[in-house]
């Protein structure tokens, strides 16, 4: 079979090795497509601060159960799966109450270990969630970034809320259409792109402004009136981004951060005291957030027709950072299509 490895920056090396033998309490996957996310751009580049080459990237992945181990049980050939990556410890104090997305130890496949872009991964099922038989690859591959979006709104009192969405890219998109369909009263997504924001409007999002033609405090204000802003949810992570949400908050707005800041931003602290803002920091899923997404999903309230913008196969890795890399404003989401499905 063959895998892919990040050696170095800018550099993949294609691999042919034996296929992996599994021991009784694993199972054999068949990959079929691995999604292209951020931080695999971080990598490929050499900008990602927490991970160490070499290593075989991939941790959004959509897959068939090949084989089962005599000792497993819940899975057997031919179920179509998804993966959730986190490697956690589970015995520090946030693994015993749950929260093993912020483990003292985590680890993510496919970034500090080795993750999906390879034809056939060995694994233990506890990583392992099955998907409708009728689940169709693309929308398996977009697990990972729905339950993303579902851990996300779930970090804010989301019922009944006005939410306003910061930048329209895969996560932003799927955090509208999460808090959409999880229960808030209105949502908001904003974007300095016409083509994003008529992209989200085809996925049934309500409201959707250019943050180009007026402040987020103006679209806030435009959109859900005097109660403006229960809940910001900053997808888009720039210093200006946060100060624009810090702006258009108002007292008791709850503030959640999930994009991926690359820099320190100066933080005004009596704004957020004096006004109990709450600024709450998001990091990835727990399970019963995967769960969640695969329902979304399945169910279309979360649409993903035309979410996948570039296919390429495995042996294209470096054509899908090219385009990344060089016209980010055009891939909404890159696809490696590992196996034809």
């Amino acid at each position: 079979m063959k895998k892919a490895v990040f050696t170095a920056p800018g550099t993949i090396d294609f691999v042919e090795c034996p296929v992996p033998e599994i021991a009784a309490d694993q199972v054999l996957l068949k990959v079929m497509s691995i999604g292209v996310c951020g931080s695999d751009v971080q990598m490929y580049n050499g900008k990602h601060r927490y991970m160490t080459y070499p290593v075989v990237p991939g941790h959004e992945v959509s897959a068939v159960v090949e084989q089962v181990g005599s000792k497993v049980a819940g899975f057997q050939p031919g179920d179509r799966v998804t993966v959730q990556p986190q490697i956690f410890c589970g015995k520090c104090y946030p693994c015993t109450i749950g929260r093993f997305n912020v483990c003292e130890q985590l680890k993510v496949k496919g970034v500090h270990a080795d993750g999906f872009a390879a034809e056939y991964v060995a694994i233990e099922p506890s990583y392992l969630h099955l998907c409708p038989p009728d689940m169709d690859f693309d929308r398996i591959v977009l697990v990972e970034p729905a339950a993303v979006a579902v851990g996300a709104v779930k970090r804010a009192q989301y019922k009944g809320a006005t939410i306003a969405v910061i930048g329209a890219g895969p996560i932003g998109n799927l955090v509208a259409q999460a808090a959409q369909a999880m229960g808030a009263e209105q949502v908001l997504l904003t974007d300095i792109l016409d083509s994003r924001l008529d992209f989200a409007r085809q996925c049934g999002i309500q409201n959707c402004l250019n943050t180009a033609e007026m402040s987020l405090q103006e679209a806030i204000e435009q959109t859900f009136g005097s109660r403006k802003a229960d809940v910001i949810i900053d997808a888009a992570a720039t210093s200006a981004t946060f100060a624009a949400a810090l702006e258009a908050s108002r007292p008791s707005s709850e503030i959640v951060i999930t994009g991926n800041y690359k820099n320190p931003v100066e933080l005004e602290v009596p704004r957020i005291q004096r006004r109990e803002v709450a600024l709450i920091g998001h990091m990835m899923y727990v399970r019963e957030d995967y769960a969640e997404a695969i329902k979304l999903l399945a169910e279309g309230k979360i649409r993903t027709e035309g979410f996948i913008t570039q296919r390429y196969g495995l042996a294209d890795f470096h054509a899908a950072f090219k385009q990344l890399n060089e016209h980010p404003e055009q891939v909404m989401k890159a696809v490696l299509e590992v196996a034809a499905g």
